[in-house]
């Protein structure tokens, strides 16, 4: 699901994360919208509404990525559901851009390799791509994004993860962005 706002994206990232029911996996990403990235939008996922999501126009401006996954066992599908339309229904997404799939824990692991090879097919999996791994406290990650999602985001091409890391549900909340570039 996308955003177009980075306060709306935290707020919704902050909530699952001190939901008591909730997924069990969440990471965000920043992105600048192509022209079809809906249409080409990770190809393992389907638009929930296809109308509605060939409608979604966005081009070059910066758009915030949430993924979320829910572990379940197949015979509790329709129990699970349930608690997945409750959750979503309390966040604030752009609808449009509501992706779903369901598929084995072997295949959600491998995701990520899927990705790689996909790079390697382009030539950029071998080029060096720096990581750049911050930790940010929750009061200056705001004034962070849009300094740095606002003003340098358009030269990267890799993927730029951010996500809050509870330290302690009692103790401060920091955001934690890894910034990759494929050159």
């Amino acid at each position: 699901m996308l955003y177009h706002e980075f306060s709306t994206f935290s707020m919704d990232q902050e909530r699952l994360m001190f939901s008591k029911e909730t997924f069990d996996y969440m990471e965000g990403f920043v992105i600048i919208n192509r022209t079809g990235l809906l249409n080409n939008w990770r190809s393992s996922f389907s638009p929930k509404d296809p109308v509605r999501a060939s409608q979604f126009s966005s081009d070059g401006k910066i758009l915030y990525c949430l993924e979320l996954a829910k572990y379940f066992n197949p015979n509790e599908y329709d129990i699970v559901e349930q608690g997945i339309e409750k959750s979503l229904s309390e966040l604030n997404f752009i609808p449009s851009t509501l992706f779903q799939s369901e598929v084995s824990l072997v295949e959600f692991l491998d995701r990520v390799h899927i990705s790689e090879m996909k790079l390697k097919e382009k030539g950029l999996r071998d080029v060096p791509h720096p990581l750049l791994n911050l930790l940010v406290p929750k009061n200056q990650i705001s004034h962070f994004a849009e300094q740095v999602f606002g003003n340098i985001i358009a030269d990267n091409n890799g993927p730029i993860l951010i996500y809050p890391v509870n330290q302690s549900k009692y103790l401060h909340l920091h955001y934690r962005a890894f910034i990759f570039s494929y050159s």
